[in-house]
């Protein structure tokens, strides 16, 4: 039997071009029968992702050698590791936080906080978190290998697991062509270079999508601890309470909890609560260590971050960039973005993934400031694409979407590059541009 993705928007089959009949008119039952490297499901995000990181070596290979010398002592940036101009492409790729991963995978954590003129607590390892460095630390110590190469390589290598999660993940619970577009537009999104160099998103992605596999999956145990990792790599876990609890509340409409509903309902909301509580694991432990209290906010504020709600910011830099119009614009903007979340377009998500859409940019608007890092962040809104998939196929002009995704392919490499150029290779010092 030959199984389709559901799409309201989709042309007849008679429409369809010969390309998107041989890709989405899916045989699962004799795909699953292949051996599983020549499974589409796995070498085409596998293929995707290697394209788009070849192509990032290459440009970053190309604009390395524009970046200048960063000795120890200069005023605008923390340099804990001197380079040369010219560095090399693994050098350039651990600039900027990969230069305080390789201080935490190289010498840990500090039992004492440093201190500033003032009295203040100065900029110190303790802001980022321990997963990615430790673990980089320990490869570095098994193999010999220096930081620069263990960590850009381990980030690319965990990219790999998370765009063939992302796929599966899409695959399963929306179609074939969602899954296409979600990790094309992913790899090829603008700051998408970082899953290449010494930072956290590639890690940060596939512990993202894995729990909502999980979830899906109705591994909860496995949820919870997938979660515990999750806190310790990046600052997020408390946007998956409503994953969790969206979970819950279609379980229990669709009267599919099981022979013991109440224990379910108790379990889905310890779990929730679980994911919560799990936002302060690591400010709890910076202060246990250092017998510090309230270290780890005291140590973001080096970094003149404030952990506290944060819309305001976006509301003045609406503003700032475009006036009132701005202002005018980005309330549009959220509105459409409701309104499509509340119609049957994203139902067809799932409730995970239908969650984690609603919960992580509202995590964004609400808890990040406004920095230019904040592309960088939207890496994990990989739901973002689903909307792109579903515009390239309503119906006046679904016969061309994959021409039309592969120009947002070339756009994106334009994009990626302006990225790269502008954002993780230090060209000079006189732009305020932290990635």
């Amino acid at each position: 039997m030959t199984v389709t993705s559901a799409n309201d928007a989709a042309p007849s089959r008679q429409s369809e071009p010969r390309l998107a009949e041989r890709l989405e008119q899916v045989d699962r039952a004799a795909e699953d029968r292949q051996a599983w490297w020549r499974r589409f499901s796995f070498w085409f995000p596998v293929a995707v992702y290697a394209v788009s990181r070849l192509y990032v070596l290459v440009a970053g290979i190309l604009l390395a050698k524009g970046q200048i010398a960063l000795p120890i002592g200069l005023e605008r940036i923390r340099i804990s590791y001197p380079l040369p101009p010219d560095p090399g492409y693994l050098a350039a790729m651990t600039n900027w936080d990969g230069q305080w991963y390789r201080v935490i995978a190289e010498e840990g954590y500090p039992r004492v906080l440093p201190r500033v003129g003032h009295g203040g607590i100065d900029m110190n390892p303790w802001a980022f978190f321990p997963v990615f460095p430790l673990t980089v630390g320990a490869i570095m110590k098994v193999t010999g290998l220096p930081f620069d190469v263990v960590g850009p390589v381990l980030s690319t290598l965990l990219g790999f697991v998370a765009m063939y999660l992302l796929f599966k993940l899409v695959d399963q619970v929306v179609g074939r062509w969602e899954a296409i577009v979600a990790v094309v537009a992913t790899c090829f999104y603008m700051a998408s270079p970082v899953f290449s160099a010494a930072y956290t998103e590639s890690l940060a992605l596939l512990l993202v999508v894995a729990i909502l596999l999980l979830l899906r999956a109705r591994r909860y145990w496995w949820v919870a601890g997938a979660l515990v990792v999750l806190s310790l790599t990046r600052n997020v876990v408390i946007a998956m309470m409503p994953v969790i609890i969206a979970h819950a509340v279609v379980r229990w409409r669709q009267q599919d909890e099981g022979p013991n509903p109440v224990r379910l309902r108790w379990g889905l909301a310890g779990l929730a609560v679980w994911a919560g509580l799990l936002t302060w694991l690591w400010p709890t432990i910076v202060s246990v260590v250092t017998q510090t209290p309230d270290a780890y906010n005291q140590t973001m504020l080096a970094w003149n971050i404030q952990t506290k709600v944060k819309l305001y910011m976006w509301w003045d830099l609406l503003y700032a960039y475009w006036g009132v119009v701005g202002q005018v614009l980005g309330v549009l903007g959220v509105a459409a973005f409701a309104w499509f979340m509340l119609s049957k377009h994203s139902w067809r998500w799932g409730p995970e993934i239908w969650g984690w859409a609603g919960a992580y940019p509202g995590y964004i608007l609400m808890v990040t400031s406004t920095t230019p890092s904040r592309v960088r962040y939207a890496l994990l809104a990989f739901p973002f694409t689903l909307i792109i998939a579903w515009f390239l196929k309503l119906r006046w002009w679904s016969r061309w979407r994959y021409w039309m995704l592969g120009g947002i392919v070339v756009v994106g490499a334009i994009l990626m590059w302006w990225w790269l150029e502008h954002y993780l290779i230090i060209k000079n010092l006189t732009d305020d541009l932290y990635p």
